[in-house]
């Protein structure tokens, strides 16, 4: 079996470039696998693609969400009878993903999980802007608040994972308080009005902690959203930790949907993060937004 693992040297600050080797020393216990480096963001979708194309018969992602997102974003590059599946290793500082769908395990463990485990077809979400932007998502979208959030977590530097996000969360609860007024086509209805934030998850858990669509399923055809009104910063500060648990899903002031499409038109340009990855920032005029499921797209091994 040929396998390739496509290693983010830079995940969780740069600890998983720690292990390389062990990586390739685990998989000779297999028949052995291929482990090339990404060089810079965006790398490892054209390295996705081209093994794909090359014939290799399972690739992995070794780092956190976004070296998973940009995997399977290369991926779906390559037609569907011709795509391998795709495994996780898991050394990313929120690990998002693979918490959602259960496999958060030991780098030993996945690689051999990668040689011995099954695929199974699970969705995706694909997002296109308009500014003819467009990506293949394979936990969440966010819109508002908490690609915000996701913005000020990109610039900290010393502190990493979930304490990185939290630090973020509370520095733009106190600076930032947008409010754009949202244009909503949901399945069941049109929606206008002001919004703090609008979540929309494959999967359960985003921000390396937060469960704001705790009933999403990665193989349900449906998109899950979280919508939430314009609330005061105390009341902000008091949801928190209800989120990370998911218990703020009937608060008076947040608005639960499923459905497999959502349509986005704004009066402002609007920050957004895809899989926790910057896809816009209110610089780059980013209005309007169509999010919609693509049901058992993406093989996974499990």
């Amino acid at each position: 079996m040929r396998v390739k693992v496509i290693l983010n040297p830079c995940a969780n600050r740069g600890r998983a470039a720690q292990l390389e080797d062990e990586l390739a020393l685990w998989g000779e216990r297999y028949g052995g696998l291929d482990v090339v480096r990404t060089e810079a963001p965006g790398h490892a979708v054209v390295l996705a693609q081209l093994a794909a194309e090359a014939g290799y018969e399972r690739i992995a992602a070794a780092g956190g969400d976004g070296t998973a997102h940009e995997v399977a974003n290369g991926l779906m590059a390559v037609p569907s009878s011709r795509r391998p599946p795709m495994a996780l290793i898991s050394m990313g500082s929120g690990n998002d993903y693979a918490f959602g769908l259960g496999m958060l395990a030991p780098a030993p463990a996945a690689v051999g999980r990668l040689f011995q485990g099954e695929p199974r077809l699970l969705d995706l979400a694909e997002v296109v802007n308009n500014r003819g932007q467009r990506r293949y998502v394979i936990n969440g979208v966010g819109i508002g608040f908490d690609a915000a959030v996701a913005i000020a977590t990109s610039k900290i530097r010393r502190i990493r994972g979930f304490a990185a996000y939290l630090v973020a969360a509370l520095q733009t609860i106190a600076l930032h308080y947008d409010r754009p007024h949202l244009e909503l086509q949901f399945n069941d209805g049109h929606v206008r009005q002001k919004s703090l934030m609008l979540s929309i998850g494959v999967g359960p858990r985003i921000g390396g902690g937060f469960l704001l669509t705790p009933d999403a399923a990665f193989d349900d055809g449906q998109l899950d959203s979280c919508l939430v009104d314009p609330i005061g910063r105390l009341t902000m500060l008091r949801m928190m930790p209800k989120a990370m648990k998911g218990q703020h899903t009937t608060a008076p002031f947040v608005k639960m949907r499923r459905g497999e499409s959502v349509e986005v038109r704004s009066d402002r340009p609007l920050p957004i993060h895809v899989d926790g990855e910057i896809f816009a920032t209110p610089e780059d005029g980013v209005t309007k937004l169509s999010i919609r499921s693509i049901p058992a797209a993406l093989p996974v091994i499990f």
